[in-house]
């Protein structure tokens, strides 16, 4: 009950327990804050201070609150988490992005843009204070949620764990911890209330367009009302056993990888061989999570792999199977004789380009030193039935009235996806440019041509249909690629 002092204090021990029994923070560790301003993480700060006044922890905590610029309170929310921290007297660092404008650009959902802005602040963040650690408000009310989305998605094993206490941020030595995610959503506010702590409310959290705020208050009332009122806790142990059996899957996996694992060349180019034999003498789980070890210890982005890749992973471990699979990031998995190789693809990748204005019309002269010449002229039907019998390489037409604002080009992104044009509907760049086969010296050197909805062409491969030439159209934009 709110005013009771053994409520805050038995919630305190708990979560400074769940934080001795999963090591997410060492004595003295320097810990960056993610406060947005809500109860959760409202709590969680107040927590952590409470902890680090005890001398056998004496944590050094700096406060980050990264502004979206997705709401009209997101102000209000600032003002809100700099005002706490200076009440008690911690240091705080702000930053603001525009989520909305970054989603445009990448070709994915605000969600997933505001989620990677937040973490690549948080990382400057706390290399800016020093931090080795990033504390976020993830509780257990937020994993019943992750752990049933992923069932309803398509998940393995280590997806039905649910949210890990902790894991690192990409190929840096920072880590994000959870401290609150064995306790419950009302007992965060409780802890709250009986402190008389204030905090903000997020009214975007009740929109239920967003397919987080679905389940959370739609999909699992109606399994509470409908077939478990304990639906939540139902998920957790789901969960809890499912770290359990990925644990004993990890550890036998690491051994079936140890007794694999063969001296690579020192060319720099193979990181990795691995006897095929013994490899696939295991069970094809164990060879599967095996495999996944490696490239998570290799630091493959493991973001695009699915279940079809694993498959075809395994199938490299039969001599009648594939004799390559392409990873992304530059890595590839080949056989050779009776060995598999992880490896690096090419040549080291090409500076980064943009984002980058572009002239429209006129001519963009990159930094690798290609141009990018715009013209715009009335639309030429024989002209653009000559263009599509010999396609010109490096040439595209595009509807010039239905390109969106200002064009801008850059490197493609993890994540970005656009509707090739003939094609049957929407897909990941990634997966156009497998699909295609291209080496990945030339995938290196894509650019993503951007307006205000996206990607509108995939330079120099293909445009978006939503910017094809039709009958309609009245003016042709022509878009050449010529190289030094």
């Amino acid at each position: 009950m709110p005013g009771d002092p053994e409520q805050p204090a038995a919630f305190i021990e708990a979560v400074g327990r769940f934080v001795d029994d999963n090591a997410l923070l060492p004595p003295g560790a320097a810990v960056l804050v993610g406060v947005s301003g809500g109860a959760d993480s409202v709590a969680l700060l107040a927590v952590l201070r409470e902890l680090s006044a005890d001398p056998a922890r004496g944590y050094s905590l700096t406060v980050g609150h990264l502004h979206h610029g997705l709401r009209a309170d997101a102000d209000g929310d600032e003002q809100f988490v700099i005002e706490l921290s200076r009440g008690w007297s911690i240091p705080c660092i702000v930053d603001r992005c525009d989520a909305a404008a970054e989603a445009k650009d990448a070709g994915e959902s605000v969600e997933q843009a505001a989620r990677r802005l937040r973490y690549a602040f948080f990382l400057r963040a706390a290399r800016q204070s020093g931090a080795g650690h990033v504390a976020v408000g993830h509780h257990a009310d937020d994993n019943a949620e992750t752990i049933l989305h992923r069932v309803i998605r398509g998940t393995h094993l280590r997806g039905l764990s649910g949210i890990r206490p902790r894991r690192g941020i990409g190929d840096s030595q920072v880590h994000v911890v959870r401290p609150l995610l064995r306790v419950r959503r009302s007992e965060i506010e409780a802890f709250c209330r009986a402190r008389r702590l204030s905090w903000r409310t997020d009214h975007t959290n009740a929109d239920t367009g967003y397919r987080r705020n679905f389940i959370r208050h739609e999909l699992l009332p109606l399994l509470r009302e409908r077939i478990n009122p304990a639906a939540d806790e139902a998920l957790l142990r789901l969960g809890k056993a499912a770290a359990e059996a990925e644990a004993l899957l990890s550890a036998e996996a690491a051994r079936a990888l140890e007794a694999a694992r063969r001296q690579a060349p020192a060319d720099g180019q193979v990181q990795v061989v691995l006897d095929r034999a013994e490899l696939a003498g295991r069970p094809p789980l164990i060879a599967a999570c095996a495999l996944r070890k490696l490239m998570e210890e290799a630091n493959v982005p493991m973001r695009e792999l699915g279940m079809e890749r694993f498959e075809e992973l395994l199938a490299l471990l039969d001599p009648a199977g594939p004799a390559a699979v392409p990873l992304g990031g530059g890595w590839r998995m080949r056989r050779e004789a009776d060995a598999i190789l992880l490896e690096r693809e090419g040549s080291a990748p090409d500076a980064a380009v943009g984002p980058l204005a572009v002239e429209c019309p006129g001519e963009t002269v990159l930094g690798d030193g290609r141009r990018i010449v715009c013209r715009i002229g009335p639309f030429d039907r024989q002209a653009f039935e000559r263009h599509c019998r010999e396609r010109p390489e490096g040439v595209e037409l595009l509807d010039a009235d239905r390109v969106e604002g200002p064009l801008r080009v850059r490197s493609r992104h993890r994540g970005d996806a656009f509707h090739p044009l003939g094609a049957p509907g929407r897909q990941t760049v990634s997966d156009f440019l497998t699909n295609l086969k291209l080496p990945r010296h030339e995938r290196q050197r894509i650019l993503c041509l951007c307006d205000g909805s996206g990607i509108a062409c995939l330079l120099p491969l293909r445009i978006d249909e939503r910017v094809k030439v039709t009958t309609d159209t009245r003016r042709v934009l022509r878009i050449s690629v010529a190289t030094p």
